[in-house]
């Protein structure tokens, strides 16, 4: 999750404490991934801008627990690790596509915050490739951590998105404004920090240690 709002003592620890205990971060993550393809298909499906935002809330706040409620519980797993981007990417998109289809979002937009969201998948592959081609064992795939400019990106892109289907749904001509700034500052924060992944990439930062013991 880009900032973890509600990770830390006082209101936040309080709100961490209102999630049942047999609800688990996981289980939380999966919501969020489900709100954030729901409001695609909804704000896709006509003039259903409103409840779409809706959704989209629902997802931005499942963001903030997920990752709060694993660490307090002590449940980090690899699947929390993987759906916690996972969920960003996939209501990043979504929004996208909503903007796009009311008219909202140019195509070039679209294209820049797809480039910005690519290397999740662009880097696992070419790492298969570089395997491949040293006739080494494609998996596991490199892990890549989330740098703090990646973190910015995150944040400021869901603000800026989100901002901007409010201000389409309200008519806040004002509001549309200051959302497109905060999107494109953002889409230049991730293609600074896509660079950073892709060149920690190349110079093999991402890749497995060897096991103990091998050579």
């Amino acid at each position: 999750m880009p900032l973890s709002l509600v990770s830390s003592g006082g209101f936040g620890a309080w709100v961490v404490s209102l999630v049942p205990p047999w609800i688990s971060p996981n289980q939380i993550s999966l919501f969020r991934l489900a709100c954030a393809v729901a409001m695609g298909v909804v704000g896709l499906s006509g003039d259903y801008l409103g409840w779409a935002i809706i959704l989209g809330l629902f997802a931005s706040f499942s963001d903030l627990l997920d990752g709060a409620v694993a660490r307090r519980r002590g449940q980090v797993t690899k699947l929390g690790a993987f759906l916690d981007p996972l969920g960003d990417k996939v209501l990043a998109v979504s929004a996208s596509l909503v903007l796009l289809y009311h008219g909202v979002l140019s195509a070039w937009a679209l294209a820049a915050i797809l480039a910005v969201e690519a290397h999740a998948l662009v880097i696992p592959l070419l790492h298969m490739l570089r395997q491949n081609r040293r006739q080494a064992p494609l998996w596991p795939a490199p892990k890549v951590k989330p740098s703090r400019l990646g973190k910015y990106k995150t944040f400021g892109l869901a603000s800026g998105l989100g901002f901007q289907l409010i201000a389409a749904w309200a008519g806040w001509h004002w509001l549309m404004v200051g959302a497109k700034a905060v999107m494109w500052i953002s889409i230049l924060v991730g293609a600074w920090a896509s660079a950073s992944y892709y060149r920690d990439w190349y110079a093999g930062r991402f890749d497995e240690p060897p096991a103990a013991g091998g050579r």
